[in-house]
């Protein structure tokens, strides 16, 4: 009986000794000095491991004392093994275990392709202010696979995260939120290339709660430019292209003046003479200067100013039979020789000089107040070729296209010159000025004044706006965590065109050519200006249209956020209020009826939106956890979209309401010391959108605007992303998306023209039609992407990877003209159905990119890198990113002429061919 006592109290005072046996410590990162969460940290001989809080704190209970190694594990933090001696009978702190981001140099120059790859899709973008960015909605990816494989790899397609566009995320610098109010949507160039100074950032994906906002469907970023958080010391970089521009250098100091003051500057230049895009060229620098000032440990001011004057020629997208002629993908409509030299017609100048003041106040351990102002005014303009009673100036018209010849011998001879002379396969600026300088000696001769037959215009979108935000964030306990916060935000968007150049001529007369053709003997139809009539133009004045839209904004927010055990869940709710109105300084001879005037401030429109979100996370255990999110949110109308036709009338698309959004997604995430993802499924309703284009009506003979409005649409699917790791150093990710995007009902359209013309009888000269988009496709990328990637980091700090993409179900833009339900009627026959009335799925392929790196670690904390980037090693030519169907019908007598049913084919943009980007970068 003793013995058995005896041994009983051995065995109790064993687990005694284990369970009072411990390590604690800290991981922070090396560069900022923060502590990390999320980081996995194993023993390897008592084989455990635990997962550091918010904090970067962890503890270890009930270990076997001695000797053992402890590993850090995580997808972007590496810390050489660690050899420790586990004391018994306590709980030991081993102070700070300092982690390095070594494959932020990976990451940083795969976001840098992922930015040329954004400036690509510019150069084919028309409008800025119209245009969606293709770029993904998490500007880093850091950590998650799938999130690395949409903004790096699937970047190459304009792939669109759940085809949502940007309208859908808002960008925050400092807590002050920089989406546009005309526009809805960040843009992207008014970062001017300053990737260093914007590598920062908070990055909230989906609708995950957030510090300083309500949040959006796609998500939420927050750009931290505040001086002190940069790492201390100088790094340069210079990079090689073969995309948009050819060299890019930039550099980036930061320093601690001391007395809590720091400073941060940066600068960039980016060059082309001729992008990889015929006709295309890039110049643009970038200055960043950041300041702040910290009082006590309690108080940080800061103050960040940038600005990145921009100048670069755009690309045209081109019918298949126009690339085929000319024999490469590259071929760019924009361009011709003037005098021998290549000069691109459409010009795109920006320039958006900003300025930010944050303040931060850490009322006690629990409780911290953000506010701060943000200004920017952006000048952006595009230059465009415009004519007057002369030929059509661009090169790929159709009449001048061999398909439009009606005998062989006229289709070859055409044939023949676009294969062989530039003057015809692209603009012919030579013969522009001769057309001017025959004007002008017939004027002097006849004692005329006639307007100019050619001319380059320059349409300005600017904007100017101020923002406020500021939130508060009370952790009253560790289960209970409040915020709130406010915004408001004035907008004027500036829109007018100046003239440019005059290409030789000596005058320019301020009237609508197509009013005067179809309304001769009206002398106030025509008038551009009533107030100003038969007003003759020179360089630099502006003409055509000059209006300012008026945006204010004002929201409101609260946000809960609990934990109780294993469950994590938040309820937040938003109230948001709009109001704009249109004010014009010409009055258009073209909209003089009561109401609907074009001079003066217009009526005043306002929208009250309320927005619930709510949602949820299980952490099943350490290594898994399901979360569930679900948004229902008014919001009001882009005034950019409000309007039927802005330039020329102050009138409101009919029956405009509010967009209505419910959306919703289920997750499962899951890290384990080799294999680590996320499984993730989403759906969203869109209701009452609306949407806008113009183009030139055939029937009509003349540029009209057409809106869609009512518009139901439906975003779903599932994304995946997986990362293992295999043995020698080697990483396997996975990533895909199986989705469906699309328009779930028919939508209401308005059609109203340009020059006035009262379009079939229809009210107030506007038509009024059922547009059938029921089951069409939303223009958003690939619907169905997939990628494997095979990563290689060598424990001296080399890097390599090389990935395979697959894209299919991407779909061209429709146009709305093409299916009003009376054109519909019109395809009388499965020919001119498949030519007229079908959405173009493009054709599916495969794309491989590869990468290799190194980083080489100097004295004194300095250190060299270089990394070279090959996109598309296969230089697969028939990969189509994008495009759009024409509007144009070949009709006589309202009736489709069948044999020119190729007519108005479809025009494409193409995915470059081989590129390559090579980095070299040095800090210290």
């Amino acid at each position: 009986m003793k013995k058995k006592l005896l041994l009983l109290l051995l065995i109790a005072n064993s687990v005694l000794v284990i369970a009072q046996t411990g390590i604690q410590g800290v991981v922070r990162n090396t560069t900022t000095g923060d502590g990390i969460a999320d980081v996995q940290v194993v023993l390897k001989k008592n084989n455990v491991f635990v997962l550091t809080n918010e904090k970067g704190e962890f503890t270890f209970n009930e270990l076997q004392a001695g000797s053992d190694v402890l590993e850090i594990v995580h997808p972007v933090y590496v810390a050489k093994p660690l050899q420790i001696t586990i004391a018994a009978n306590r709980i030991s702190n081993i102070g700070i275990i300092r982690v390095r981001d070594d494959q932020s140099v990976v990451r940083e120059v795969a976001q840098d392709i992922a930015n040329v790859i954004t400036l690509d899709s510019e150069l084919a973008t028309g409008d800025e202010t119209t245009g969606s960015a293709t770029r993904g909605t998490a500007l880093s990816a850091r950590g998650d696979v799938y999130a690395a494989a949409t903004n790096y790899t699937f970047s190459a397609m304009r792939f669109r995260t759940r085809g949502y566009d940007n309208t859908y995320e808002n960008t925050y610098i400092n807590g002050v939120n920089f989406n546009s109010l005309p526009r809805g949507m960040f843009n992207y160039s008014m970062l001017g290339g300053l990737n260093d100074a914007m590598r920062n950032k908070d990055v909230n994906r989906g609708l995950s709660p957030t510090a300083y906002s309500y949040g959006n469907i796609a998500g939420v970023t927050n750009i931290d430019t505040r001086a002190s958080q940069y790492a201390l010391g100088t790094r340069t970089s210079v990079a090689f292209s073969n995309r948009s521009y050819t060299l890019r250098a930039q550099a980036l100091h930061a320093r601690d003046l001391g007395n809590d003051l720091y400073l941060a500057v940066s600068g960039v230049a980016r060059w082309a003479d001729e992008g990889i895009i015929e006709g295309s060229f890039y110049n643009s620098a970038g200055l960043f200067t950041a300041l702040e000032k910290k009082f006590a440990d309690k108080h940080s001011l800061s103050l960040t100013l940038f600005a990145a004057p921009t100048q670069r020629g755009q690309q045209a997208a081109s019918l298949q039979e126009v690339y085929d002629l000319a024999g490469s993908i590259y071929y760019n409509s924009y361009w011709g020789y003037q005098d021998g030299q290549k000069r691109n017609s459409r010009v795109v100048e920006t320039i958006d000089p900003t300025a930010v003041v944050s303040y931060e106040w850490k009322i006690d351990p629990q409780q911290v107040l953000r506010a701060g102002f943000g200004y920017h005014y952006n000048f952006y303009s595009n230059s465009a070729l415009n004519f007057y009673n002369a030929p059509d100036p661009r090169p790929d018209y159709y009449r001048y296209l061999p398909s439009f010849q009606t005998t062989q011998e006229d289709k070859d001879l055409i044939t023949s010159l676009w294969k062989t002379n530039p003057s015809v396969s692209q603009i012919n600026w030579d013969e522009l000025y001769r057309a001017n300088y025959a004007l002008n000696t017939y004027d002097e001769e006849m004692g005329t004044e006639s307007s100019a037959k050619y001319a380059l215009e320059r349409r300005h979108n600017d904007l100017e706006e101020l923002t406020f935000n500021a939130a508060y964030v009370n952790q009253f306990t560790k289960a209970l965590k409040l915020t709130v916060g406010i915004e408001a935000k004035n907008n004027v968007g500036k829109h007018y065109k100046t003239m440019e150049d005059l290409l030789g001529g000596k005058r320019w007369i301020d009237t609508d050519q197509f009013a005067e053709r179809d309304f001769a003997d009206n002398p106030d139809i025509i008038q551009n200006d009533l107030r100003d009539p038969n007003r003759v133009i020179g360089v630099g004045d502006i003409f055509g249209y000059h209006y300012n839209m008026h945006v204010f904004n004002a929201k409101a927010f609260i946000a809960n956020d609990w934990t109780i055990s294993s469950l994590d869940f938040y309820y937040a709710g938003q109230l948001s209020y709009t109001q704009f109105f249109r004010e014009g300084f010409m009055e258009n001879g073209r909209a003089t009826d009561q109401g609907i005037g074009s001079y003066g401030v217009g009526d005043l429109w306002f929208f009250t939106d309320p927005s619930v979100k709510a949602g949820m996370t299980y952490h099943i255990d350490g290594r898994n956890r399901i979360s569930y999110n679900m948004l229902g949110e008014y919001r009001a109308p882009l005034v950019n979209n409000a309007y039927v036709s802005p330039r020329i009338k102050d009138e409101l698309i009919p029956y405009l309401t509010q967009e209505k959004v419910l959306s919703y997604d289920l997750a499962y995430e899951f890290v384990y010391p080799t294999f680590r993802g996320r499984l993730s499924a989403f759906q969203t309703h869109v209701y009452d959108a609306v949407e806008n284009m113009g183009y030139y009506d055939d029937e009509n003979r003349t540029f009209v605007n057409h809106s869609l409005y009512d518009v139901n649409k439906v975003y779903r699917g599932v994304e995946a992303g997986v990362a293992i790791q295999l043995p020698y150093s080697l990483t396997l990710s996975l990533a895909g998306t199986l989705a469906d995007y699309h328009y779930k009902d028919d939508s209401q359209g308005i059609m109203s023209a340009e020059n006035g013309s009262d379009l079939d009888g229809g009210v107030e000269g506007d038509i009024l039609e059922i547009v059938k988009t029921k089951d069409l496709k939303i223009n958003a990328g690939p619907q169905t992407a997939a990628s494997v990637k095979l990563s290689y980091v060598h424990p001296e700090m080399w890097f390599a990877d090389v990935s395979v993409s697959y894209y299919d179900d991407n779909y061209l833009d429709f146009s709305a003209n093409r299916f009003r339900e009376s054109n519909v009627g019109k395809y009388d026959t499965d020919e001119k159905l498949a030519a007229f009335g079908t959405q173009e799925k493009l054709p599916a392929g495969f794309l491989v990119d590869a990468s290799l790196g190194k980083i080489f670690y100097l004295k004194n904390r300095s250190a060299v890198n270089f990394n070279i980037s090959a996109n598309n090693v296969l230089n697969n030519t028939s990969m189509i990113t994008g495009g759009y169907q024409q509007a144009r019908l070949p009709l006589d007598d309202g009736v489709i002429d069948k044999t020119k049913l190729d007519l108005f084919a479809n025009k494409y943009y193409y995915a470059l061919g081989f590129n390559f980007f090579v980095h070299v970068g040095y800090r210290f």
